[in-house]
This record gives structure tokens, C-alpha cells and sequence, in this order.
């Protein structure tokens, strides 16, 4: 890429398009071109970015779903006016209510809390004023936390709720209660899962591409038996995470039998003092295989930090004897040194992206040919030291 200042977009773990949007997006934000500013041609773009014209579309397509940039016919693509988030189809000008429903168990500690401040930070930055009230629908069971988003549902759908940004975590039997929000016309963006394929506003990751990137090192530093540990939960993330694990394994032409997939209970996963005791479980029989594996990939950095107690008090080192990857990178908001490899998501630039959405969403919600817009945003693998090459 020519454009100096930017990223080496070959180190970067995400498709180029949009590596490109995010660049360009922060260009806007520094002010490299104002409000107001039209942006150059496609051509010129292709042309700095050293890509062809098809790739700086679908970089330019996403900032035009979400407002950033406007598009004029004949006329050229033009950096938003400060005023064009709030135009003639803004509602009323009195305080809104924006309801964020989340389970923090998905991220548990400072990931998830680093989404939903940047989420307030969002709206705050907005001319108009947001009452934001959060939602807790964690619970000790499923069930729990089935009941909790129903009743967070029928809230927003039956109050004046200007919009729902949303952690999906009731599955399949909360569908009906979303489907009764977005049909009372009332905006709700989703966050971290996706509850349908189509006919949902999504700000998340490519799960599935990251996955493959973290086994895909794996393979590269000279592991074949690499096991995939992860909830038996029918979940969009947990989902892509597993057929990212298996991609990597195909294309590297090792069996993808799911001899090396090793699921922990939901319900035990709930009851935190039961989680030891399912990792401790799942490294046994791991451990008991004719051929153990050498390196462990987790679906997230919570299941990964409690793989890596249960092998120290084992006895089993990490990396020497087995290697460990994460997924989320929560240990980058610690104290003390990370010492995990993983893949690290980026928390902060979802939640923001998140409320600009649900903003852009809210303004035009009369808008039938506002299509639903579904954001991947950029990872990154970060390697530590619990990963090592091996002959």
C-alpha cells in the first residue's frame, strides 16, 4: 500500500477491504478530510491504496451504510455534516431511551465492559440526549437467562424505547420476543452474535476467519494435534469459531475428524464453581489419548486462563509439552504482563461502531431502503508465550 502513515496490511489478520474502511474512517475522524469534504475518486483510491477498484468499493460501501459518508449522484461521496446524523428524520428532540440488554458472561470483566463504555461514549457524542439504561440478563442457569432477556424484550417492545443495542444470549428461544421488537418498528443493533443471517443491523468480528488465522499459526509453527475445547452452545460465535478450527485443519490437509473437539457443559460453565472441575475433565481426557495433542485452541481467553491453571496444578507445561491459544485478548486491560496467546478483538471500535449504527438507524427508521448493515471489524493475533514452535 502507498499510502504512507497506515498500516502494513500484509501483518494485518483481517479481509483488505476492511483494514482499508477503518483506515479511511479514521482518516475522517483525525480530519484529515472535514465534514462537508468530497472524498477522492474510487480510482485515485485504488491508486493510493495500490488495490483495484472492486476492493475500495466494499471499503467505501460501509461507510456509507453507516453514515459517515454520503453519496451524491454525479456528484461524488462526501464526508458527513455534523448535522446530517440528525436531519428530517430524526425524532423528537426530548430525551430517548436507549436500552442496552447484555449478558457479561460472554466477556466476562473488562471486555465487556470496555464495549459497553464504549457504547456510552457513543451516544454521548451525539447532539441529542440518550437516557441509557443496561440490562443484566445473567443468571446461574440458561433458563435464567432465557427468562431475563424475555422480560428485557417485552420492556423495550411496550415501553418508549428509542432503540436496543443487543448481546443475544436466550438462543433460539428468544427469537419470537426479537422478532416483536423489530417488528414494532423500534431499531435494535446486535453485538458479538447474530441471532439471524438476514434481517438484523450486526456489529461483530469474522469469528470465523480469526479462528482459522489463530489454528493456521498453529500449523505454521509445526503443530498437527491441536485440540479445540469451546461450550456446547449453539451460539453464532461458538459456532464459527468451530468451523474456523476445522477450515484451518482441511486446508492443511490434517484429518478433520472431531476426535481433537472437546465440548464443556453450558450448565456447568454456569455454575462458577463447577468450571474448574469441566476444564480439569476435558484436560484429563485430553491428556488420555493415545496421541495427546500438543497445542489446546479455546474458544475464548476465560475457557483458555482456566486450561492454563488446570495444567500447572497437572503438572503439564505450558508451552513446553502443550501450547495454548485464546480468543479475545482480555489481558491486554491487566496489570501484570500477558502471557497468553491469542486473538485480540477489538472491544472498543465495536461498541462505537455499535451506537453510530443504532444512531443512523434510529434517524432513519422510516427509511425502507435503509438495507440491514452487518460490520466485521478487524482482529489481530497477538503471539506470547504460551504458544511455542515445535521440530
Amino acid at each position: 500500500m502507498k499510502n504512507d502513515g497506515a498500516a502494513d496490511f500484509t501483518k494485518l489478520h483481517s479481509p483488505l477491504y476492511r483494514v482499508i474502511e477503518q483506515n479511511l474512517r479514521d482518516r475522517i475522524q483525525s480530519g484529515h478530510w472535514p465534514p462537508g469534504a468530497m472524498l477522492p475518486s474510487r480510482k485515485a483510491l485504488a491508486q493510493e491504496y495500490d488495490v483495484d477498484m472492486r476492493t475500495i468499493q466494499r471499503a467505501v460501501s460501509g461507510l456509507l451504510a453507516d453514515g459517515a459518508l454520503n453519496a451524491h449522484g454525479g456528484r461524488g461521496t462526501f464526508v458527513a455534516q455534523a448535522t446530517d446524523a440528525g436531519g428530517e428524520n430524526s425524532p423528537g428532540a426530548g430525551v430517548q431511551t436507549v436500552v442496552i440488554v447484555a449478558d457479561p458472561s460472554f466477556h466476562p470483566g473488562p471486555g465487556w465492559f470496555a464495549v459497553v463504555n464504549s457504547i456510552h461514549e457513543g451516544l454521548r457524542r451525539q447532539d441529542l440526549q440518550y437516557r441509557i439504561v443496561t440490562i443484566n440478563t445473567a443468571d446461574k442457569s440458561p433458563e435464567s437467562v432465557i427468562r431475563h432477556e424475555r422480560d428485557a424484550l417485552k420492556m423495550a417492545a411496550t415501553e418508549d424505547v428509542a432503540g436496543v443495542i443487543m448481546f443475544h444470549a436466550g438462543g433460539e428461544a428468544t427469537l419470537p420476543d426479537i422478532q416483536r421488537v423489530l417488528s414494532a418498528k423500534i431499531p435494535v443493533v446486535f453485538v458479538d452474535r447474530v441471532p439471524f443471517e438476514h434481517g438484523c443491523d450486526f456489529v461483530g468480528i469474522d469469528n470465523r476467519m480469526a479462528a482459522r488465522e489463530a489454528v493456521d499459526y498453529l500449523i505454521s509453527i509445526g503443530h498437527r494435534k491441536i485440540a479445540f475445547v469451546a461450550p456446547d452452545e449453539n451460539v453464532s460465535s461458538v459456532q464459527e469459531r468451530m468451523e474456523g478450527y476445522f477450515d484451518a485443519r482441511m486446508s492443511a490437509g490434517l484429518v478433520t475428524s472431531e476426535d481433537l473437539v472437546f465440548p464443556l457443559s453450558l450448565e456447568k460453565l454456569f455454575a462458577n464453581a463447577t468450571v474448574k472441575s469441566e476444564v480439569e475433565r476435558v484436560i484429563d481426557a485430553m491428556m488420555a489419548l493415545p496421541e495427546p495433542p500438543t497445542a489446546v485452541f479455546a474458544v475464548n481467553d476465560f475457557i483458555a486462563e482456566y486450561i492454563l491453571i488446570a495444567l500447572e496444578e497437572k503438572g503439564i507445561a505450558v508451552p513446553e509439552t502443550l501450547s495454548v491459544i485464546g480468543f479475545d485478548d482480555i489481558e491486554r486491560f491487566a496489570p501484570q504482563k500477558p502471557k497468553l496467546t491469542t486473538v485480540r478483538q477489538p472491544f472498543e471500535s465495536i461498541g462505537d461502531r455499535a451506537a453510530s449504527m443504532l444512531i443512523w438507524r434510529m434517524n432513519h427508521r422510516d427509511n425502507p431502503a435503509a438495507a440491514y448493515q452487518h460490520v466485521l471489524l478487524p482482529t489481530r493475533l497477538v503471539a506470547r508465550g504460551s504458544t511455542r514452535e515445535i521440530g
